[in-house]
């Protein structure tokens, strides 16, 4: 395999053998990323010119499925993954996640340093990770009345928004113990100038070709082509992050002290089949058993990565068809991990 594989990305030398492999390429990412760039500022700049406001909606929300589109590549980028060239990984990573406003450097260190080695591990995982019943039974009633809003279908699409992007990407300098290093702060600065550039370039395009006031081009730069491709991309990923790790057959486990092992990994993960075009267009990132057998696998080898895991996993692996049907079950009953039994709870099996 070409290029450098990090340190984060396999923590545990042990479990190398069991890991798929595949050539990084340069030309197909290349292609790719031009291509996703290209038909996210085309639908941002319809949504702040068009004249109807359904239009305006609807170049929104597609420019946030590019978004999403977009932060994929990135997530790829910063695990060295979509290109065979470390600086080009980390520059078109820096680029991809200038959309969905968030600092590279924050994104590594929370998905591959925390999210990847200490997969399914409660408290650590950033994915959605839930309450015991233990630590239900010791909650405050605030802390309950939260963890339950954020369990329910109304809440699952805050999830991301208040408890990961805000106080982790976007103001990490608010919490105390932040330790952010100078990469961090420099990119924190270059995703808040991207923002005002990109507001104020916007609603240049809309003042000169709508001959309308400033103010009304500011506001319409601001929500069409900023706030609702924004807003679309962070239900997108509210729902990537749940359904990846959260389901009535995953098992999350206590913090170990270690890395998660290569099975606690398979076992706290789920194959989320879809739509063959759905999952194209989103760079197979709901083959995600793979990605966490290797996150060095590029997204363009993932599907055949994940066919080889299946069928050699020597314990069974989660494999799920997503369906609203399947993502109520997980609501009705994905409400407390309980460890010792391997199981999900619900509120009611909890002791007041």
């Amino acid at each position: 395999m070409n290029g450098i594989v990090a340190a984060q990305d396999l923590p545990v030398a042990s479990e190398r053998a069991h890991l798929p492999v595949a050539k990084r390429k340069l030309v197909l990412p290349l292609a790719i990323f031009m291509a996703s760039v290209a038909a996210f500022a085309f639908c941002a700049v319809q949504a702040v010119l068009a004249d109807s406001l359904a239009a305006k909606y609807a170049f929104g929300a597609l420019a946030g499925v590019f978004t999403a589109n977009l932060a994929i590549i990135g997530h790829d980028a910063a695990h060295r993954s979509f290109t065979r060239v470390r600086w080009l990984n980390r520059m078109i990573g820096t680029m991809a996640f200038l959309p969905a406003l968030h600092p590279y450097s924050r994104w590594e260190y929370h998905h591959n340093q925390i999210h990847h080695c200490y997969t399914a591990q409660i408290g650590i995982d950033n994915a959605y990770s839930p309450m015991t019943p233990g630590q239900y039974r010791a909650a405050s009633r605030m802390q309950r009345l939260y963890y339950r809003f954020m369990r329910s279908l109304i809440g699952q699409p805050f999830f991301y928004l208040v408890d990961i992007w805000l106080p982790n990407m976007f103001l990490p300098f608010l919490k105390s113990d932040h330790n952010l290093r100078t990469k961090d702060w420099l990119d924190i600065a270059l995703v808040y100038t991207w923002l005002v550039a990109w507001i104020l370039g916007l609603a240049a395009l809309a003042y000169f070709g709508a001959h309308g006031t400033l103010k009304a081009a500011l506001i319409n730069s601001a929500v069409f082509g900023t706030l609702v491709p924004f807003l679309v991309w962070n239900l997108f990923i509210s729902f990537v992050t749940i359904v990846q790790h959260t389901g009535p057959r995953v098992q999350w486990l206590m913090p170990t002290g270690r890395f998660s092992t290569h099975q606690q990994k398979l076992d706290g993960t789920v194959h989320i089949t879809l739509p063959e075009v759905f999952d194209w267009f989103f760079h197979r990132v709901m083959q995600h058993l793979a990605h966490h057998a290797n996150p060095v696998i590029p997204m363009y080898a993932l599907k055949e990565a994940e066919k080889n895991v299946i069928a050699t996993a020597t314990a069974p692996v989660v494999v799920e068809t997503w369906t609203p049907l399947y993502h109520w079950r997980l609501i009705r009953d994905c409400k407390l991990y309980d460890p010792q039994r391997q199981r999900w709870c619900g509120y009611g099996d909890v002791a007041a």
